[in-house]
């Protein structure tokens, strides 16, 4: 019988998709195997399959230019310029990213409860495309707390758009089964939001932000002149809002086969499961210290990039906002370097990832990633930025790629699997404490004094840590090597 044969004879068993993968696991058929042969019953003919890709390459289009459109840089700046202080915009970004990992957790634990499809999925990115109305009005009212409520819809939008799309997106249109345009969009779409990020910077250079005035002659209409008030950064938010809320229309005409997921744990008691699941999960960072010391080094860089970007791309719009191409569009130019160098830097990572080693590639890329605050203390000219945001961006890819490997080498697979999914948890609260205190410097001192401390902070503190790792696993190796030769 053939395979696809056997899922339907199991599906008319089992209402629980993840029960048919097991049973027929059991069988002696691989994984692999199985999802390919639940895609082609899920995505049906070659049509269905041609009118997905077209789906899907439409929405990733839309999403990338929203992307740049909607840089976290410009509503960092558009925030302060609607009232808000530095301590303000830190703390919205803490608690931003805590939000981040909370709901993340919640969906991924809800996620086994209800399905959780392209309706969900649609809704959130339109309420993330009007959030940027909201923030806009804002600005334009001088409403710092309006824009905050703005801002926090937004996130809880973006993330369950974000973490649920994902998911929708690989279970209905395999890797194997996406068009040429398709996979040159998923991979080279940072292009496409490079040159979003750039748009949308001209238009609220050449469009100060309090506004300009246009005179439209109505005559013939017999309505006369009307003037009106134009703002440069309510165009690029609304070009903003309407990528997004296309992007959640077209999601409408994918065709998906529910899945009816058995109930692990009752439907009220998600929130207090995933709590439990998370604390259950937080011990594999107690299973031994050189876990705990990469978890350490982690969230450390995490924080320092979190506090770090929330005052970034305001330095820069304040201390150049006459010189070059002017406060905006120097940001846009800065930060569109630094994309298309996060392309780059993530090839370049790869080639030479095993070639190079853990402990070369966390050294080297904590260093690039400290070179960007250390820069804008001691060299704060615009060149020098670019260059060193342009690094930081590498730096960052390689830590990454060298805390997966080292994660790899460390923990089993299973292990790994909860390292990563309670990392965010275990980071909220000192997230939120330590993200809210350098805003607090910032606001009492000075950003540059806190780009200082952030700097020796990679130095001093997250480059050591990386050392002690790796002496450690090393250390570890030959003595089991000496005992293996014994």
């Amino acid at each position: 019988m053939r395979l696809e044969d056997e899922i339907k004879r199991e599906l008319e068993r089992h209402t629980d998709v993840h029960a048919v993968k097991s049973a027929l696991i059991k069988r002696g058929y691989l994984e692999e195997d199985i999802d390919a042969a639940l895609c082609t019953l899920v995505t049906g003919g070659n049509d269905e399959r041609a009118r997905h890709n077209k789906v899907f390459s439409i929405k990733e289009s839309l999403d990338r230019i929203g992307y740049g459109f909607s840089s976290q840089q410009f509503i960092n700046i558009l925030f302060m310029l609607s009232g808000a202080s530095l301590f303000a915009i830190g703390f919205m970004n803490g608690l931003k990213t805590v939000l981040n990992y909370f709901i993340s957790g919640l969906l991924k634990e809800y996620a086994r409860l209800r399905y959780l499809g392209k309706t969900i999925i649609s809704i959130a990115g339109i309420i993330f495309g009007f959030s940027f109305l909201g923030m806009a009005l804002a600005v334009m009212l001088g409403n710092p707390v309006l824009f905050a409520i703005a801002m926090l819809i937004g996130t809880v939008g973006i993330i369950a758009h974000g973490d649920i799309y994902t998911d929708f997106y690989t279970a209905t249109l395999k890797i194997e089964r996406r068009s040429t345009f398709l996979r040159f969009v998923s991979y080279f779409g940072v292009i496409i939001t490079a040159l979003s990020l750039l748009l949308a910077g001209f238009i609220m250079q050449i469009i100060p932000v309090n506004g300009t005035v246009i005179t439209l002659n109505l005559t013939s209409l017999g309505f006369g002149a009307v003037s009106m008030r134009v703002f440069g950064y309510l165009i690029a938010f609304e070009l903003t809002a309407i990528m997004f809320i296309i992007s959640g229309y077209v999601l409408s005409f994918i065709s998906e086969k529910k899945e009816t997921l058995s109930s692990v744990v009752q439907e009220r008691t998600f929130i207090s499961a995933y709590f439990r699941k998370s604390q259950q999960d937080i011990k594999i960072f107690t299973k031994n210290h050189k876990i705990f010391l990469l978890m350490l080094a982690t969230v450390i860089t995490t924080i320092v990039q979190i506090v770090g970007n929330s005052f970034y791309g305001i330095y820069i719009y304040q201390s150049f906002t006459h010189e070059f191409f002017g406060g905006f569009l120097n940001v846009a130019f800065i930060f569109m370097i630094a994309i298309i160098a996060s392309l780059s830097g993530s090839m370049l990572t790869k080639k030479f990832a095993k070639d190079l080693g853990e402990a070369p590639m966390l050294v080297f890329g904590t260093l690039l990633i400290a070179l960007l605050p250390v820069t804008f203390y001691f060299n704060n000219h615009l060149y020098a930025i670019a260059l060193a945001t342009a690094l930081a961006v590498v730096g960052a890819t390689i830590v990454g790629v060298a805390q997966g490997m080292l994660a790899e080498r460390l923990l089993t697979d299973d292990e790994q699997k909860s390292y990563f999914s309670s990392l965010g948890f275990v980071s909220i609260i000192p997230t939120l404490l330590l993200v809210t205190l350098g805003a607090l410097i910032a606001q009492v001192f000075s950003v540059e004094l806190l780009f200082l401390i952030l700097g020796i902070i990679l130095a001093a503190i997250v480059m050591p840590i990386y050392f002690i790792i790796v002496l450690i696993v090393d250390k570890e190796y030959r003595e089991k090597k000496r005992v293996s030769r014994a």
